[in-house]
This record gives C-alpha cells, sequence and structure tokens, in this order.
C-alpha cells in the first residue's frame, strides 16, 4: 500500500448564508469540489496580495478598454507601508485608517486641510497633532483616494436609506441606549 502524504483535517461550522457562498464559489471556479474551489481561491487571493505588496494596482478593463481600479481593503492592507501616525480602528465597514490615540480619520484631517486651503503646519496646529502626523496623513489620503470615496460613497447610501448603519462601529457613534 503506497505511504499517503502528510495530511491534516479541517473541520468548521458554517451558516447555511456561508455554504450557500461556498457552493457558488465552486460553481464559478468550476470545481471539483467545495474543498477545491478553497483552495483555488485562497491561491488566488496569495497571488493577488503578492502582486499587491509588490507595488502593481489591480484593475478591470471593460469592453471599451476603460481601466477601473479595484480596490479591495484586505489586499492593499498587506501591501501598505508601515505607517508611524496612522492606525487600524475595528468598525463594521470601513477600512480607513485613523490618527493614531484619536477618534479622528486621516480622512477628516486630510479633507479639512483641503476644505480650510491650510497647509500642513496650519492643519497640525488646528488640530494638535505634529505636522509630520497631518503629512502622513496626506499622503495616506493621496494614495488610497479610491478607497476613502468608496467609503464616503457607502455612507452616502447607508445615510440616505435611514438605516443607521453609517455609524455602526464608528469610534465616533454615540452609545445606544
Amino acid at each position: 500500500m503506497p505511504a499517503l502524504p502528510d495530511t491534516k483535517r479541517q473541520n468548521f461550522n458554517v451558516t447555511p448564508e456561508q455554504e450557500a457562498e461556498l457552493l457558488a464559489l465552486q460553481s464559478e471556479l468550476s470545481a471539483p469540489s467545495v474543498k477545491e474551489a478553497i483552495l483555488k481561491a485562497v491561491r488566488l487571493t496569495l497571488l493577488l496580495r503578492r502582486e499587491v505588496r509588490s507595488g502593481r494596482r489591480l484593475g478591470l478593463k471593460d469592453a471599451q478598454g476603460n481601466m477601473t481600479e479595484m480596490i479591495l481593503p484586505e489586499l492593499e492592507a498587506a501591501g501598505s507601508p508601515h505607517w508611524t501616525y496612522l492606525v487600524e480602528r475595528p468598525h463594521a465597514w470601513k477600512r480607513q485608517l485613523f490618527i493614531k490615540g484619536r477618534k479622528l480619520t486621516a480622512a477628516q484631517v486630510w479633507l479639512d486641510m483641503q476644505a480650510n486651503q491650510m497647509t500642513l503646519v496650519e492643519a497640525a496646529a488646528n488640530w494638535d497633532l505634529p505636522p509630520e502626523a497631518v503629512a502622513e496623513a496626506a499622503d495616506y489620503c493621496q494614495r488610497y483616494a479610491g478607497l476613502l470615496q468608496m467609503e464616503a460613497d457607502e455612507e452616502k447610501l447607508l445615510l440616505s436609506q435611514g438605516t443607521g448603519l453609517a455609524r455602526e462601529g464608528s469610534p465616533n457613534a454615540a452609545p445606544a441606549g
């Protein structure tokens, strides 16, 4: 009897919705099993992550040849530079970075700076931040303008629907009560 390669059993529970997603993935990838679909998806994700980390950008080309940049926050974070003054904060759907030690997004600083036509030094004084923190926020916002626009559009949509989800998970949200 031939020796089997070392294997390890992976076992996890899924909700009916997750099972439906896995079956859809299997179908879309023409995989013979859910396991093979998951492995194909993992390989593809790792390939995309390596490409983003190397500095490449992801995009889609339509029939007319127009390119649209794809923003996948999970991959972007993997390839992002090390930030000194910016940190991740948990949020239900936002992925943009915050000023370290503050309940203040990089975009809030950047947009305020633009709206009020402030220099880096003026914005730093206005927000009581080191000028380097404002410069880093500006750099971040310029690099990830697409992500910030996507989040602004999502927030507008949620607010227009009156769902109250726009601030869910936000560190600035008022406590429930």
